[in-house]
């Protein structure tokens, strides 16, 4: 089986902020929907998979929230242009038969990080299209991100992920502990840039073998470490992405699923997408 497998928030914000903003006739927001679905059918023609899904966050608080009160903290609120476009994004994929797959309590990266799982376990191939760089980690040899970027749709594999990288891509994780990141408000340690956390990754491996080998490390990074010991632990938690999700929906179930081709074609024509309903065939992945 090839899976493609979607990170629907991530998308959706690229297609947003991607294409100026589209109204219909009586004045609703079209420009994340449109968008979604371009680059949704871009990606379908080139992977050709058997199965498709979408995963989307859920408004509830997840582990890593309870886990850090300041996960997340200083993200701004979904654009109200944005907010009311994501019920007709699920709508329309649900219309075309696409599974959408959400999980109170874990995120979407979750749900991705789970579907990859299933399939290495299961021989399949999965692919995963983001724009969102902490499923890089996901990469493996069963599993390419496909990382949606402004100019390009990057196809990272083991080999290209070390070439960008100089390491294996589970260990961006440690990358992420060590260096922090802004966007989740993780703070990583004080002081330790991407520059030499990656020099630290290449050293020791993992936050763990670093935290066991401090009396390998000398002056202010010696101090640093293990001052912050603690932190980075944390940190690594909060930035590893959960293959264990409970879902209720295997990978066969997400095989070729009926679609609902007269309700499509109507939705299609209240959004004003004529051009999407002149060829039928390139946003269904059931032909």
């Amino acid at each position: 089986m090839r899976l493609l497998v979607i990170d629907g928030n991530s998308i959706a914000n690229r297609a947003f902020y991607g294409i100026k903003l589209l109204t219909t006739k009586d004045g609703r927001y079209t420009n994340a929907i449109f968008g979604f679905m371009n680059i949704y059918m871009k990606n379908f023609s080139d992977v050709k998979p058997d199965a498709v899904a979408v995963a989307f966050d859920l408004k509830e608080p997840t582990f890593r929230h309870k886990a850090a009160a300041y996960y997340k903290a200083n993200r701004k609120g979904m654009p109200p242009e944005l907010a009311e476009q994501l019920p007709r994004v699920k709508e329309l994929l649900t219309l075309m038969g696409i599974k959408i797959i959400e999980c109170a309590g874990y995120e979407a990266d979750d749900i991705l990080g789970t579907l990859a799982q299933s399939c290495i376990d299961s021989g399949s191939e999965c692919f995963v299209l983001t724009g969102d760089r902490d499923s890089l980690q996901l990469v493996d040899e069963k599993v390419t991100v496909l990382l949606a970027t402004n100019r390009e749709t990057i196809h990272y594999t083991p080999e290209r992920f070390r070439e960008d990288y100089g390491f294996e891509p589970i260990r961006l994780i440690d990358l992420k502990a060590l260096m922090g990141d802004s966007s989740d408000n993780i703070p990583g340690l004080p002081g330790v840039g991407e520059k030499t956390a990656k020099l630290l990754i290449r050293e020791f491996g993992s936050v763990e073998n670093l935290l066991s080998n401090t009396d390998k490390l000398k002056g202010k990074r010696k101090q640093i470490v293990e001052e912050n010991g603690d932190m980075a632990t944390l940190s690594k938690q909060l930035a590893t992405i959960d293959r264990n999700v409970p879902l209720t929906v295997t990978l066969p179930e997400l095989v070729k699923r009926e679609p609902s081709p007269e309700e499509l074609q109507a939705l299609l024509q209240e959004l004003e997408f004529r051009s999407m309903q002149a060829k039928p065939v390139s946003y269904t992945h059931l032909t």
